[in-house]
């Protein structure tokens, strides 16, 4: 994949059913928080990026406003990406942060969106070679306006390929770009109020035709309990995807276990595991060995999508090449495909 300077995400080893999408053992490219090693993340500008950069699928991390609008922000907090300090600085709450929660999505759209910076120091950014902080216009999107703006680009892309019946089949005239999408912190919406977070949600994929297994969607969540609840109660249809941190335990069950994957199993179709989770590094010989997590979730036939890897941030047992001429990046992972070629299959 050419000038995939933004955050990947490699699929190991994704399998469905006979009637979805079906990659065996192909990584693909999910941009995480769209080109946001171009652009500042997860704004409409990053997601473009993303789609030109012919991304398999796009991610949303969605919180909701103050009036129930479902924004596209990877936090609950806007201090960090955004001049809220500056424009409501009497907004903020007991603990000095700024919840977008707290605000209509009319005064959301006031703010400008930066590249992620550091909260007790706004002139200094996260990552300090990625797109220069504070410049240009840019403004927090809703969860319908970046399925308007994917939809578009596909719609507009097709019919202009049509007209040139000798133009080969390629990435812009057939594919369909993937959505994934992910539901942020439903815990914390419930204790303000907003207990239909995901209900919410679900109402706008569904307008926008992302209703089953079948739809290019991926919903994905930390919390099991709101997982299993969008399952079984909202009876959803869509894909899910269980998100893990290392050693999460909730309600006397730690997921990350055979015990925990196989209740995971009852209600998600996969996991999403830190990187960090999927492999055994020995920094002495640069072996990579599947862990037990690997091990057990490929027994119970549970999918695994990781997060996240990051050009500037890579793990030891990752490289790599950065031609700046052609500005082709090549996130080769050449141990790591190794291993997965020998424990993907077992």
């Amino acid at each position: 994949m050419i000038a995939l300077y933004f955050f990947l995400i490699f699929f190991l080893n994704f399998v469905i059913n006979s009637q979805c999408l079906r990659l065996n053992y192909k990584p693909i490219v999910i941009a995480h928080r769209g080109a946001s090693g171009y652009l500042p993340e997860h704004t409409l500008e990053a997601k473009t990026a993303a789609y030109f950069m012919q991304a398999d699928f796009i991610e949303q991390d969605v919180v909701l406003s103050k009036d129930n609008h479902p924004v596209v922000l990877h936090d609950l907090y806007l201090d960090e990406v955004s001049d809220v300090a500056i424009k409501y600085p009497e907004r903020k709450r007991v603990d000095s942060r700024y919840y977008a929660i707290d605000f209509t999505l009319s005064e959301l759209k006031t703010l400008k969106i930066f590249e992620r910076f550091k909260r007790n120091d706004p002139n200094v950014p996260y990552y300090p070679n990625r797109f220069p902080l504070g410049k240009s216009q840019f403004q927090i999107s809703t969860l319908e306006e970046e399925i308007e703006l994917l939809q578009g680009l596909e719609q507009s892309f097709k019919q202009i390929y049509s007209l040139d019946e000798s133009m080969p089949v390629n990435y812009f005239n057939s594919h369909k770009v993937g959505l994934y999408v992910e539901i942020k912190q439903p815990e914390f919406h419930f204790e303000e109020g907003k207990s239909n977070f995901s209900e919410i949600v679900l109402d706008v994929l569904a307008k926008y035709g992302y209703k089953d297994k079948t739809d290019k969607l991926f919903l994905q969540c930390f919390d099991p309990k709101e997982l299993k609840r969008i399952k079984d109660e909202l009876k959803s249809n869509l894909t899910l995807v269980q998100l893990l941190e290392k050693d999460q335990e909730s309600d006397g069950i730690k997921w990350t276990s055979r015990k925990g994957l196989e209740e995971i199993k009852k209600f998600a179709d996969g996991i999403g595991p830190e990187k960090s989770q999927l492999v055994d590094y020995n920094e002495e010989n640069g072996l990579i060995v599947a862990s037990d997590l690997h091990r057990n979730a490929k027994e119970l036939g549970l999918f695994i999508h990781v997060y996240t890897f990051r050009i500037d941030a890579l793990p030891k047992y990752a490289s790599s090449d950065h031609d700046d001429k052609v500005e082709k990046i090549n996130v080769k992972m050449a141990k790591v495909r190794l291993e997965i070629a020998k424990f993907a299959n077992a």
